[in-house]
């Protein structure tokens, strides 16, 4: 008995254990080294393109550069893991890795050393794009470790997102926003004015606002074609009357230019 007894409390204190560890905040597995979540998309859209989340480990020790993996382990509340989508994403394509699922607990880790190098003062990144199908909605959280060459946790950094459908990716008004609305629009009434969203979209449908804009405009185009066709008239009327000389002009070309012998009563007067 007694023993039945002890092992029901210490299973009672392992999950007790755990439910602190997924509780208190990531701590470095190996001193010197530490883990950053990096891009982190604070909501996923069901059904909608694939959101990347990022981490980057660091050290501070001297030395030797060092080969990591990454873990990514995913836990989720309200959100069924068959849901879920993810590629492990290296230099543009995708990383090989294993994964394995224990209820609402995935784990996906790298089957090979990630290309970089750890060193002080040089980081590694690890990216995965990931996105969720329907129907579920709820929270998912994001544990990223980087791993040495044996296996062994150096640090580890976690997140928390939200999994939500179309309909509640979109923002709704507020009731404040809904009351300022109201009230604007019982102040246009009172003023005598239409409300915004009564307006006309376009001045085709308003005959009365969009006469006084085009009757300005035509009246100016008519008195220059007016004007224009006077002037054409003038012109042509100008090219079809006969050329008219000054009348000294007209009397000087009427005299004589060449040379004539004097009448013969002159003629017998010079004998």
């Amino acid at each position: 008995m007694r023993h039945r007894v002890a092992a029901r409390f210490t299973t009672a204190l392992a999950l007790v254990a755990a439910s602190l560890a997924w509780a208190l905040p990531a701590q470095a597995a190996v001193e010197g080294f530490d883990v950053n979540i990096g891009q982190q998309p604070g909501t996923f859209t069901i059904e909608q393109n694939a959101r990347t989340l990022t981490a980057v480990v660091t050290t501070d020790r001297d030395g030797r550069c060092r080969k990591v993996r990454w873990l990514l382990t995913i836990r989720t509340d309200g959100v069924n893991l068959d849901q879920l989508r993810i590629n492990r994403v290296e230099n543009g394509g995708q990383f090989r890795v294993r994964s394995e699922v224990d209820g609402d607990v995935a784990r996906v880790v790298d089957e090979q050393s990630d290309p970089g190098e750890l060193c002080r003062g040089r980081t590694v990144t690890g990216r995965w794009d990931i996105g969720f199908t329907g129907p579920d909605s709820g929270t998912v959280t994001f544990a990223a470790a980087a791993l040495d060459a044996r296996g062994r946790e150096l640090a580890v950094a976690e997140t928390t997102s939200r999994v939500v459908s179309p309909v509640a990716a979109t923002p709704s008004p507020t009731p404040e926003e809904e009351a300022a609305e109201e009230d604007a629009a019982e102040e246009d009434a009172a003023a005598g004015e239409a409300p915004a969203g009564d307006e006309p979209t376009s001045a085709a449908l308003d005959p009365a606002a969009g006469t006084p804009s085009l009757l300005g405009p035509g009246l100016i185009i008519g008195a220059v074609l007016v004007f224009l066709g006077v002037a054409l008239l003038l012109r042509l009327r100008t090219r079809n009357r006969p050329e008219q000389q000054p009348a000294w002009q007209a009397h000087t070309q009427t005299l004589p230019t060449g040379f004539y012998p004097p009448p013969a009563n002159q003629r017998r007067r010079r004998r």
